[in-house]
């Protein structure tokens, strides 16, 4: 079944570089192993505390500077994140082929409101979307299922008429169980075959 609308991915789809990007800089600048920010910035508590609203721009960012130990602000911090990404071209041009064929197109991430308000500042790709379901704004994250819900819902679409795909296997798995069309996303050439066919 051809989808009536597309979801897209931030991180490693639309952006073709970030996390990667910024752990780099924070290496560069900070002197800090790649482990150490990783085990703030990717797997610890607060930033899942972050990403679903519980606690706010400076709790997080004054615990990883402290955790860190470096000298550095907030606003120096995101300064950096921000510039550590960039948009795919291929995909902002899919986005607008596949609107121009009247598909729905939509993000859904699990993600903090300062990166998504620079990075909008910046690129103003929001406007690129009909739909944008974040983990801050609802409390929740992918793979929770109620997350996949509300996309569906907020895009008036029946799960199996919505075609997503992601970079982590447990939440392909979450939005097959619920009759999404999705995969683990191989590539743009894989991606646009899948969405084309």
């Amino acid at each position: 079944m051809e989808p009536k609308a597309v979801v897209f991915d931030l991180d490693g789809v639309y952006f073709e570089r970030g996390t990667e990007e910024f752990i780099s800089k924070l290496q560069e600048r900070h002197g800090l192993s790649e482990e150490d920010i990783k085990g703030v910035y990717l797997k610890s508590e607060q930033m899942k505390d972050y990403k679903t609203g519980r606690i706010g721009k400076e709790q997080f960012w004054s615990y990883a500077i402290r955790t860190w130990g470096i000298d550095a602000t907030t606003d120096e911090i995101l300064a950096l994140l921000a510039e550590s990404y960039a948009e795919n071209p291929e995909i902002v041009q899919l986005i607008s082929d596949l609107k121009t064929q009247g598909v729905k197109t939509a993000v859904c991430t699990n993600n903090f409101p300062e990166r998504i308000a620079a990075l909008d500042e910046r690129f103003h790709f929001k406007e690129n979307f009909d739909v944008f379901v974040t983990s801050y704004e609802e409390g929740i994250m992918k793979p929770d299922a109620r997350i996949f819900e509300i996309l569906a819902a907020r895009l008036g679409l029946r799960p199996d008429e919505i075609m997503m795909s992601d970079d982590k296997p447990e939440n392909v798995v979450a939005l097959q169980k619920l009759g999404f069309q999705a995969f683990v996303y191989a590539g743009l050439d894989d991606f646009r075959r899948k969405v084309n066919a």
